[in-house]
């Protein structure tokens, strides 16, 4: 239900925005600036330029293209380790001074080590199946495919006639689809690792060889329907270029991007984590503006 609501709300934002949005470019623009302005458009910016008429004229709508590396982190059951590696590439068009359109795709993969030592039986995660007492530390590699349609909203355009700054915020609401795959280093060549009590996280990711060789167990389907939000900031570089910093949370209904959905507050009792996970995604990019 909740992601449902999720959903609806971010649908919601991004069909208002786009009703009364006015065209303007992705990256911002220099109203003085006439290569902007299309031929149509074109009295009323020398009207405005010699002090005749309130307003510049709406520049044409440009679109962005735009490629990023992502340090990709999943809040879970099981303690992230940062920094993840991802990429990803976007497709954005502007639809007014406050709201564009963006198609994005990314490509993520976050790992995690726990800092809990499970010492019950793990009998509802058959990834752990080689530990039938336990004695054990969860770890996970997730790669994780997101596609999404975004609304950003341009946070410094609200005054609509002012030259863009050098810096422009944007927030950023929409919805998508989701895969993801999980992986668990359960094993040391063919044998299960000598875990103990104890153990700090540094001393658990220095014994595992990292092979990632255990498919995590699944619950339900393995493509989400998401919803996703963040906030970021773009530097102009030059009129047609800039670079961002972003970051976005992604929501979707699955306590599995970690491979653990139970846990063990009273030992040999388990129970069910009481949220689902989430996926966070902190990129750096470089766009061009395309007219």
């Amino acid at each position: 239900m909740t992601s449902k609501k999720l959903f609806f709300l971010a649908f919601s934002c991004l069909f208002l925005l786009t009703t009364q949005a006015q065209v303007t470019s992705p990256g911002g623009y220099d109203w003085r600036d006439s290569s902007v302005v299309p031929p149509s458009r074109m009295e009323q910016h020398f009207e405005f330029m010699n002090n005749q008429y309130n307003f510049p004229a709406r520049p044409r709508s440009q679109w962005e293209v735009g490629v990023k590396v992502g340090a990709p982190r999943i809040g879970g059951d099981v303690d992230a380790l940062f920094p993840g590696i991802g990429f990803g590439v976007h497709l954005r068009k502007s639809l007014g001074y406050v709201l564009s359109l963006r198609g994005e795709y990314t490509n993520g993969t976050a790992r995690g080590v726990g800092s809990t030592f499970i010492a019950v039986p793990t009998i509802l995660n058959s990834a752990w199946s080689q530990y039938p007492a336990g004695k054990l530390y969860y770890n996970y590699k997730t790669n994780v495919n997101e596609f999404s349609l975004q609304g950003l909203i341009n946070l410094n355009n609200i005054s609509f006639h002012k030259a863009a700054p050098k810096v422009l915020l944007h927030g950023i609401v929409g919805v998508g689809l989701m895969t993801y795959n999980v992986k668990v280093d359960a094993l040391n060549g063919t044998t299960p690792y000598a875990f103990t009590a104890g153990m700090t996280r540094d001393q658990v990711k220095a014994m595992l060889d990292g092979s990632y060789e255990t498919d995590a167990p699944t619950i339900g389907d393995k493509i989400k329907l998401v919803t996703t939000v963040g906030f970021g900031a773009s530097f102009k570089v030059s009129n047609k270029v800039n670079v961002s910093l972003e970051d976005r949370i992604t929501y979707g209904k699955s306590d599995m991007l970690d491979g653990v959905k139970y846990y063990y507050p009273i030992a040999g009792t388990p129970a069910i984590t009481p949220q689902y996970d989430a996926y966070n995604f902190l990129s750096l990019g470089l766009n061009i503006n395309l007219f």
